[in-house]
């Protein structure tokens, strides 16, 4: 008999042509929309062998709703990477929790991008130039743009993002440190040297370029504050791919806003659409943050959007293919983050 499959939500559906064309095990594949009825969904989940909660049944909360349904759930496939929302009772007793991988190579491209156009300033000289300036001409005094090369970027988290930048940060002759979760036994290529949580002060002090990749848990909450803030260089350029939170909100804010460090690119936040807001209702396009972050000219500010790629989309849904796959041959998936208690 083939496996029960249910997929939560329209952005399941709209890739199913995926999945189907990846799988190469037997699966009953059924479907269910955060607008139906939470019966449709208790009679689908009920003996489902496996789950994907896509993103809008999520948010809709109708995922929470249908999963303590399920009597013989034995996988959870998160369609994404981030899984700090979710707790081990939260899902079915050994039940297996799997994210997804396929965001690595658009994350560490868009980090890159940063430091680039950072150092190069692409928008104010096309903004000066459009205006009719010609304050950067190669031939005029001063005015001159930066360069990345002979620089150091410290990457907090070496995991699929963090060895990504690592690779093409490398190519552009930047020299590369990191921070991993469990001490290595040999520095990986292409970095200098790599440490555990012990050499965060180390990492913060040689850093140029901080990029922020790794998962938000008890121990990363808040692992960037005002004391590690202030070990860092007054030059240093922080880019958070991470989850807003690894940063302390105020502290981050005060720090740029008094120039204690030079910049940053922030591209996870603390508010986003339609979540409750602190002391008040959830609005559909709120500020990021309680703090005026869009009114600092020292900081690049994006909508969560660095792994939103058509190409990330695919390899996403591959890899869950091939955890579906695995757990219906009786192996491990590749990608288990935890288990349900």
């Amino acid at each position: 008999m083939p496996f029960k499959l249910a997929l939560l939500g329209q952005s399941c559906l709209d890739n199913r042509a995926t999945l189907d064309t990846h799988l190469t095990t037997d699966w009953q594949i059924g479907h269910w929309l955060p607008g139906d009825s939470l019966e449709a969904g208790i009679a689908l989940i009920k003996d489902a062998d496996a789950v994907i909660p896509g993103s809008d049944s999520l948010i809709s909360g109708g995922a929470f709703q249908l999963v303590p349904h399920a009597e013989k759930l034995g996988l959870f496939q998160i369609p994404f990477a981030g899984y700090d929302w979710l707790r081990p009772e939260g899902v079915p007793k050994g039940c297996l929790v799997c994210n997804a991988l396929g965001h690595e190579i658009p994350m560490a491209e868009f980090a890159i991008a940063s430091l680039l156009e950072w150092e190069i300033g692409f928008r104010k000289m096309d903004a000066d130039f459009r205006a009719g300036s010609w304050a950067y001409q190669g031939t005029s005094t001063g005015n001159t743009h930066g360069e990345v090369h002979g620089k150091t970027l410290g990457i907090y988290g070496y995991g699929q993002i963090g060895r990504e930048a690592a690779t093409r940060a490398a190519a552009f002759g930047l020299r590369t440190a990191a921070i991993a979760r469990r001490p290595r036994e040999a520095v990986p290529a292409p970095l200098d040297w790599i440490g555990t949580n012990d050499d965060l002060p180390r990492l913060l002090a040689e850093s140029d370029y901080l990029l922020l990749a790794c998962d938000l848990n008890d121990e990363t909450r808040g692992i960037i504050n005002a004391q590690a803030l202030a070990q860092m260089k007054p030059s240093a350029f922080i880019i958070n791919l991470a989850r807003g939170p690894v940063i302390e909100e105020e502290a981050l804010y005060e720090a740029l806003r008094q120039k204690q460090i030079a910049g940053a690119a922030i591209d996870t936040w603390y508010i986003y659409p339609g979540r409750p807001l602190p002391g008040g209702k959830p609005e559909a396009r709120p500020r990021p943050s309680r703090f005026a972050f869009h009114e600092l000219d020292n900081l690049i500010m994006t909508p969560h959007c660095s792994a939103h790629t058509e190409a990330a989309d695919q390899r996403r849904w591959v890899s869950m293919a091939a955890n579906l796959d695995a757990f219906a041959r009786g192996e491990q998936p590749a990608t288990v983050v935890m288990t349900g208690a």
